[in-house]
């Protein structure tokens, strides 16, 4: 049976740098997942990992076996041994942008994977990033 890890956390955006922080405690220790928006479209995303020896966060791209799930009002850390479909060391995301939802037809939806060791996206849907919301 595979099991699931609710993660803490802390989400805020910032327009200035327009990033996405978020702070969780995965199986390896506390990472610090850094989301690049232009201006609503994800480019990439940054993962750093606290070194507790050297009180410092330490840039990372590796999740090890692992898999975030970040969506809205949830991130969850998943084993990719756990669920073969997935693809491990990866960052499967949806679109958090609720505000424009009546317009979904006019821009593309931000959800997609992001594979963290060639900086690469992927997608969920197939290969129309533009889907309808159910």
């Amino acid at each position: 049976m595979p099991t699931v890890d609710v993660l803490d956390r802390n989400w805020f955006y910032d327009p200035d740098i327009r990033a996405q922080m978020n702070l969780a405690v995965g199986p390896s220790g506390l990472l610090f997942i850094l989301r690049h928006l232009i201006p609503h479209q994800t480019e990439m995303f940054e993962i750093f990992r606290l070194d507790e020896t050297k009180t410092k966060w330490v840039h990372t791209k590796s999740l090890d076996d692992g898999m975030l799930f970040l969506g809205l009002n949830t991130l969850m850390w998943l084993s990719s041994d756990n669920f073969k479909e997935c693809k491990g060391n990866s960052i499967y995301f949806t679109d958090d942008d609720v505000t424009d939802l009546k317009y979904l037809d006019d821009r593309v939806e931000d959800s997609s994977i992001f594979y963290l060791e060639d900086a690469s996206f992927g997608s969920i849907y197939g290969n129309d990033r533009k889907v309808a919301m159910i």
